[in-house]
């Protein structure tokens, strides 16, 4: 018996069967994912590998320096400033969804949702109380009444973390804040899609006064774990780790041992 050899098939077994919860930035359940690293041109470049990529709207958007490299620079209600993304059918979540970005605000909205906004279907960002907003309309309850608003304030004037989820089974959303729960309430009823064009940077009415990086729309729910690894590391760092890459890395290593 080659007890090394035996001992590479193992370990090789054993990592494989570990990247099945390996959490990637982009997997099967990406739908969304901008880094924002393009730096020229009018069109935002999506990463998930469903084509959805978002086209430039208003007077002045423009790339600026985002929290990881580039970002996009939105000027507010003057220039109403946005991303425009078409829509498709995998940008319609109807089981659950994990909305994550990364948002600099100037100042705070003057109405709700400047952030991911797919209008009567549902939203994430920060509204004019300056918390962040999730909202639904879902198979029970219509639009206005499936939210939830955060308990703490998102400061201006710096850089910080909003995500969302929902899942439609347990019918519980959640609102985090840099990584940490930050509210939550049991909504109930699965997700209504519909076929209006998603929105970066806007509401229905108010546009973002600020800096906006790292966009990752996702059709599950993350765990809380998951939102703060891409928090902490950025869409490029944890694309620099895939399950693929660690494969190729590991099974090299394997190889050439005795």
């Amino acid at each position: 018996m080659n007890y090394f050899r035996d001992l590479s098939t193992v370990t090789l077994a054993l990592f494989i069967s570990g990247l099945s919860v390996f959490c990637s930035a982009q997997d099967d359940h990406t739908v969304l994912l901008y880094t924002f690293e393009t730096g020229t041109g009018k069109v935002v470049k999506d990463l998930s590998g469903q084509a959805n990529d978002g086209g430039f709207a208003g007077e002045k958007l423009k790339w600026g320096k985002g929290k990881f490299g580039n970002g996009l620079v939105f000027g507010g209600n003057g220039p109403r400033d946005h991303i425009v993304v078409t829509d498709s059918k995998s940008l319609w979540l109807r089981d659950g969804l994990t909305v994550e970005m990364w948002i600099y605000l100037n100042f705070w909205s003057s109405a709700g949702g400047t952030g991911v906004t797919k209008e009567k279907s549902y939203k994430v960002g920060p509204q004019s109380a300056g918390r962040t907003i999730l909202m639904m309309t879902t198979d029970e309850k219509d639009w206005g009444d499936a939210g939830l608003t955060s308990n703490t304030d998102v400061p201006t004037k710096s850089w910080h973390h909003l995500a969302a989820t929902y899942n439609a089974k347990s019918g519980q959303a959640k609102v985090y804040l840099d990584g940490k729960l930050d509210g939550k309430v049991k909504i109930g009823g699965i997700i209504e899609a519909n076929e209006r064009a998603l929105w970066l940077g806007r509401g229905q009415g108010p546009f973002l006064d600020g800096r906006m990086d790292e966009v990752r729309i996702s059709n599950i729910v993350r765990t809380e774990d998951e939102i703060r690894t891409l928090m902490d590391q950025g869409i490029e760092g944890m694309l620099a780790v895939s399950p693929k890459s660690k494969l190729t890395s590991t099974w090299g290593y394997l190889k050439v041992r005795p």
